[in-house]
């Protein structure tokens, strides 16, 4: 079987083939699941990906794997504008060239997506196209805000107006976006989502398409049997995985915080991406500026700690070594950190957004709490920490569930499955 993909960033396949370092820290699950797909020797894997850097179609090939670098600009926002670039015609071509029995979409938000589903579509491939939900930008657009005043979703800093990437400003960029995600569920015949929640904005989206189950595989090394030990773990100490914009809940956390950090006053908060503390006025973000402001009220500048963007293998440690993994976003559909901590046998604590319920029970696996009620928050980090042998217990419960759900050789199993009746379907198996 000859599998297409289209996605948003390359693997470490791929940079390996150029001689060149990984630079990026996303899209580690797509690395895991491709070579899952890999071994077995009756895949062919054509694997296409935006290359913003360059005007020249890169390609490579070894073994069953080929790829291809697709010069893309990414401010050529509108198909007018790529067909002049004549992405069009390289869309094509590898069409022709390659002939596909099943062409996979990751990343639905993009222009560029939307327009090679169209042309797919054209080529005679309509039924014989999948996309895969990650997120839902058109949907995270109700929940960008995440309960901050509106005052404070409209405050820029000099860079922000210059930039035109204040909070308001990103927010619009998400129902821009969410247009191209709409138009590309809509025109493909089958979608692959992993929870309820999915499902059920996929049939309110894209009622004709077919809805298939597949979980999603995540990155090699939180496979390795390494496992949360609280006798090893620095206690009181919260583990989030990022939190540069309000989606990500940062401000919630600090409102718990604020309520734990006299019972618990060597409590730590350690946060995986940048430090937005910094900045001013001038060049810094209004976020990371209202964070600030919230750490002074309560006096918790000491407890919170950026660790800079982290690599698997590191992100692993940080987890391993905290108390607690708190996912507290506004929106999610199923985080592939919450399920990282719970195959680690991290204790968690979540935002019941979305699809995260279908990741993790409530009681049974670790707490879930509504995402406004950041007094439950840390009501249910406080248990986590006094609870030992219960949190233990939890723990275990959701690191069982998790194997189960990130079993990366059933998923490949399934996945594949999905490409044969998708074959089917298309008449050409």
């Amino acid at each position: 079987m000859k599998l297409l993909w289209m996605c948003n960033v390359p693997t470490k396949r791929i940079e390996l083939m150029q001689n060149t370092q990984q630079s990026t820290c996303v899209g580690g699950w797509l690395e895991g699941l491709s070579e899952s797909l890999l071994a077995d020797k009756d895949i062919e894997l054509c694997y296409c990906y935006p290359e913003y850097k360059s005007q020249k179609l890169g390609h490579g090939k070894k073994d069953n794997f080929k790829y291809y670098a697709i010069p893309i600009n990414y401010y050529q926002a509108t198909v007018a504008m790529q067909e002049q670039c004549e992405c069009g015609k390289i869309y094509r071509k590898i069409l022709t060239d390659e002939k596909p029995d099943v062409i996979h979409f990751f990343g639905t938000e993009f222009l560029y997506t939307s327009y090679f589903i169209k042309i797919a579509s054209e080529e005679g491939y309509k039924d014989r196209i999948v996309t895969s939900i990650q997120g839902l930008v058109s949907v995270y657009y109700d929940h960008y805000s995440a309960g901050l005043p509106d005052y404070i979703m409209r405050r820029k800093t000099l860079s922000e107006i210059k930039g035109k990437c204040s909070l308001i400003d990103n927010k619009k960029n998400y129902l821009h976006r969410g247009k191209y995600e709409q138009d590309a569920l809509v025109a493909s015949s089958n979608i692959i989502g992993r929870t309820t929640w999915d499902k059920a904005c996929a049939h309110f989206i894209a009622p004709e398409s077919r809805y298939y189950f597949c979980n999603e595989n995540l990155r090699s090394v939180f496979y390795d049997g390494s496992q949360w030990e609280y006798e090893k773990c620095n206690k009181y100490q919260i583990a989030i995985s990022q939190a540069g914009y309000p989606i990500k809940g940062l401000h919630k956390v600090i409102e718990a915080v604020a309520l734990l950090c006299n019972e618990f006053p060597d409590i730590k908060v350690k946060v995986g991406g940048a430090n937005i503390f910094g900045g001013n006025w001038i060049k810094g973000n209004s976020y990371g500026i209202y964070i600030r402001q919230l750490l002074k009220k309560y006096n918790l500048q000491d407890q919170f700690e950026f660790e800079g963007f982290l690599s698997a293998e590191k992100m692993k440690r940080l987890l391993l070594e905290s108390n607690v993994f708190v996912c507290p976003s506004s929106i999610e559909n199923s985080p592939n950190s919450l399920g990282e901590a719970m195959l680690l046998r991290v204790p968690c604590v979540a935002s019941d957004v979305g699809g995260i319920a279908d990741m993790l029970t409530h009681n049974d696996e670790g707490f879930l709490y509504p995402f406004d009620d950041s007094y439950k928050m840390a009501f249910y980090i406080r248990k986590t920490f006094l609870e030992i042998e219960d949190t233990k217990r939890r723990a275990e419960c959701g690191r069982k569930h998790a194997v189960i759900t990130h079993d990366r050789k059933k998923n490949a199993e399934t996945l594949i499955e999905i490409y044969h009746k998708i074959c089917m379907n298309g008449s050409i198996c």
